[in-house]
């Protein structure tokens, strides 16, 4: 009597469903973010209006929205995933100096919130913009660095090609704030930006730590930038900081890029070879 060894199924989450779940994910937040808008009496900000009143208005509805849909694909739709969407396999080892990368990140946001003029807001601004920009990380972060990373790795992506397709479509999604208005250099930004939030990634050993990264430094940029009128020009010191932020976090991401590639050689443990 022969002995039948069952073979492992493959997991549903792969390359080709991950990049459609970004694609819906775009669609959705669009779709959201005009129904929000809709329904919550129009646009939230104006030519005299502050600049996080679209934030924390109809925008924070919109990704709140989103946000528990994303929690429930990648928690129970991807449910044979979720483990891998929110954790590393195994721990493996790793320089110290790796742990640099995520400090820098959080360095330069701690410097921006430094600078920020609390007494233009009032303390329910302030709460509203924690939840706005919460929201925002928790859905950027589980569809780039969530089920992108995971559904990439599934299908036996390298670990360099995973990260660097993560990178792109993270600085894609942000297109569509540069449609809506925005500077192009935030695109540039979030490609810094994207590198950093990976390796906070493997280094923790999770993807909450990005997401309480992330959160931490759209919180202080926001504020820094929030009180002045929608579309008009920032005083010339707030652009400093701006500038000084990008320059910091694009030698960060350049030395990544530089000395970090035994990180991106190195397979995370425990993830098929094929």
């Amino acid at each position: 009597m022969t002995e039948q060894t069952s073979q492992p199924t493959k997991p549903r989450l792969r390359t080709g469903v991950a990049l459609l779940t970004v694609v819906l994910y775009l669609v959705f937040s669009i779709v959201a973010a005009l129904f929000a808008r809709i329904f919550l009496g129009g646009s939230d900000a104006s030519s005299a209006g502050r600049a996080i009143d679209s934030v924390i208005g109809s925008g924070m509805v919109a990704n709140l929205v989103v946000m528990a849909g994303l929690l429930f694909v990648s928690i129970w739709v991807f449910r044979e995933s979720r483990h891998d969407i929110f954790f590393e396999r195994k721990p493996f080892g790793l320089s110290r100096r790796y742990y640099l990368f995520p400090l820098i990140w959080f360095g330069v946001a701690l410097f921006a919130l430094t600078q920020v003029d609390f007494a233009a807001y009032s303390v329910r601004d302030l709460l509203l913009v924690v939840v706005a920009t919460l929201a925002i990380a928790v859905n950027e972060e589980i569809v780039t660095r969530g089920t992108l990373l995971v559904g990439l790795r599934n299908s036996g992506v390298t670990e360099w090609l995973a990260w660097l397709i993560t990178v792109v479509v993270f600085a894609a999604l942000h297109l569509v704030n540069v449609l809506g208005g925005g500077n192009l250099s935030i695109v540039f930004i979030v490609v810094t930006g994207g590198t950093l939030l990976y390796v906070s990634r493997r280094v923790s050993g999770n993807l909450f730590v990005p997401i309480g990264l992330h959160a931490f430094y759209d919180t202080a940029f926001y504020l820094l930038t929030g009180k002045y009128a929608e579309g008009a020009s920032l005083p010339g010191h707030v652009l400093d900081i701006q500038l000084a932020s990008f320059l910091v976090l694009l030698v960060a991401s350049i030395l990544f890029w530089i000395f970090g590639r035994k990180l991106l050689r190195q397979e995370t443990t425990g993830w098929p070879a094929n």
